[in-house]
């Protein structure tokens, strides 16, 4: 049996590769990097599976925010409209605002996870994911939103 497929989309190339290290070293995973939302798109497409039985190979995105062209938030929109919502996607990303989790929990992300981040968050996530536990994250992620929304009208 193959082991699950997770993709990590950032445009800064030494970010995507030290994330992806962190994943290929736990020995379960296997893992694809895009510097773009446009080879983002052409990964998911290449891994669609097909024959009837829907979905895709990509179990899971870490997807950054801030990117040339198309950014992490419009990707995330264009995911759930060609891909669905069986993709776990979690944001990884310095970038926070309340309009940022606002695009971000409405496209059901899984984790908002903010840079620099500490690669057990990162490790717990996919865990937790791969555990059966993505509705939780979901809404513990909805949750969160709904504490950083009344910290940052409080600024």
């Amino acid at each position: 049996m193959s082991k699950p497929l997770i993709m990590v989309v950032d445009d800064e190339v030494d970010v995507a590769n030290v994330i992806a290290s962190l994943i290929k070293d736990t020995g379960k995973y296997e893992v694809l990097t895009a510097y773009s939302a446009a080879e983002a798109l052409e990964h998911l497409k290449k891994n669609k599976i097909f024959m009837g039985l829907g979905g895709n190979r990509i179990r899971l995105i870490f997807l950054d925010i801030k990117m040339p062209e198309m950014d992490g938030l419009q990707l995330l929109a264009e995911i759930r409209k060609d891909f669905g919502e069986d993709i776990g996607v979690s944001m990884l990303t310095a970038w926070e605002d309340e309009e940022k989790w606002d695009k971000a929990t409405s496209g059901f992300v899984i984790n908002y996870i903010k840079k620099p981040f500490k690669s057990e968050d990162l490790i717990l996530t996919i865990e937790n994911f791969f555990a059966g536990k993505e509705g939780k994250m979901v809404l513990d992620t909805f949750e969160k939103h709904i504490g950083k929304r009344e910290e940052f009208r409080s600024k």
